[in-house]
């Protein structure tokens, strides 16, 4: 069959001229470039809940208000949600009062601080949840449930709400940290088990099918749901840059084939690599054929550009509400130290009333004597005018 020789380009694209970066070890690595495919992270955070909490995020998780914090929850929506336990909404004190009772053994009254309830919030990227039908989805958050159900207690799981009205689909997993008859957040949500919790998760997720890697740790002090966003945010964005790096060299090599110059065929030149004429022009088809990766890079830029306002603002609500947070823990510092003042002032008062009241008491009881001796003295006076009048 006749052949042509691929002329060598510039020095430097000697990296698919060598012979080791043949043409076709390059339309190998490009088509394996082409195919890569990004492992998404998994993410699973958890959120310690005290009795105050539960109704507010009773309201949140069974769309009960409308919220007013977050922008993400689109109402039309909301009949995707759903819990993998409950077919109707339930009251959260109520269900997390029947597990505690039920496996109580003491007669103590349960601490007005005490966590109830260790939330843990299981999702990944949007890209990924993109890429599952709605089958697939409701498989992934099943396993979830699956893996921390038989980690933590069936018995233990109050709730299982899966969120598919917002931007990217999670699940809120409600955990009853009970443990030999009482409840033991502390020892059982453990940095130890935290620890456990980030790796095993994608471990089991990859074991069911999914293709998932190590994402975001969970924080023991809770991360705020707005820098949660964030950083889940940032992870897409990551994985966005390496698969622009990707399309990019892909372009690239594109745009070097272009350049190849066909001669005629030289036996003894070693410094050109020999093709046949139909596997050429093969190549050249079909490395021409990445020149729609340019309007794929545009997309990806331009939805990095958003990712990266996301980020932004974000970041923004954030410092807004550490600001907030942190006026309001001045007003209550500044309130704390009034109302010591007023306890202070009020001890005090208490202190003279006692004083006063005292004084009272005694000058009551010099005046009940007095009145006595007066009225003692009267009835001696009238005694006498008598006995006077008798002798008359």
């Amino acid at each position: 069959m006749q052949g042509f020789v691929a002329e060598p380009i510039a020095s430097q694209s000697t990296h698919f001229m060598d012979i080791k970066y043949s043409l076709l070890y390059f339309t190998w690595k490009l088509t394996e470039l082409w195919g890569c495919i990004f492992v998404s992270f998994a993410v699973v955070r958890m959120q310690k809940m005290k009795s105050p909490d539960l109704k507010g995020m009773q309201f949140h998780n069974q769309r009960e208000r409308e919220s007013r914090t977050n922008p993400d929850i689109d109402p039309d929506r909301a009949h995707f949600n759903y819990d993998l336990l409950h077919q109707e909404k339930i009251d959260y004190n109520k269900q997390v009062k029947a597990i505690i009772e039920s496996q109580k053994v003491s007669e103590r009254k349960t601490r007005k601080d005490a966590v109830l309830v260790n939330e843990l919030l299981v999702t990944s990227d949007r890209k990924f949840f993109d890429g599952l039908d709605p089958a697939e989805q409701k498989r992934f958050f099943e396993e979830s449930y699956k893996l921390f159900s038989e980690r933590y207690g069936k018995q233990n799981i109050a709730y299982a709400t899966v969120h598919n009205d917002e931007k990217t689909p999670h699940m809120h997993l409600g955990v009853v940290p009970m443990r030999d008859g009482k409840l033991q957040g502390k020892n059982i949500f453990n940095r130890q088990e935290l620890q456990w919790m980030q790796e095993e998760f994608p471990k089991h997720m990859q074991s069911v099918g999914f293709e998932v890697e190590r994402g975001i740790a969970s924080d023991r002090k809770h991360i705020e749901m707005s820098r949660f966003k964030a950083l889940t945010l940032n992870e897409e964005i990551k994985t966005l840059e390496k698969e622009t790096e990707v399309l990019r060299n892909a372009l690239t090599a594109s745009k070097k084939v272009d350049e190849l110059q066909v001669s005629k065929p030289s036996l003894f030149d070693r410094n050109h690599v020999k093709l046949p004429v139909e596997d050429f022009e093969a190549l050249k088809a079909r490395a021409k054929a990445t020149e729609a990766i340019e309007s794929t890079i545009e997309a990806h830029e331009k939805r990095f550009d958003d990712m990266v306002d996301n980020v932004i603002a974000s970041d923004r609500k954030l410092d807004q509400e550490k600001t907030k947070t942190a006026q309001l823990q001045k007003e209550n510092s500044g309130l704390k130290k009034e109302n010591l003042e007023l306890q202070k002032e009020n001890k005090t008062l208490k202190s003279q009333l006692n004083v006063l009241m005292e004084f009272a008491k005694s000058q009551l009881e010099k005046f009940k004597e007095w009145q006595k001796e007066r009225q003692q003295e009267k009835e001696k006076n009238i005694a006498r005018k008598r006995d006077q009048e008798l002798e008359r």
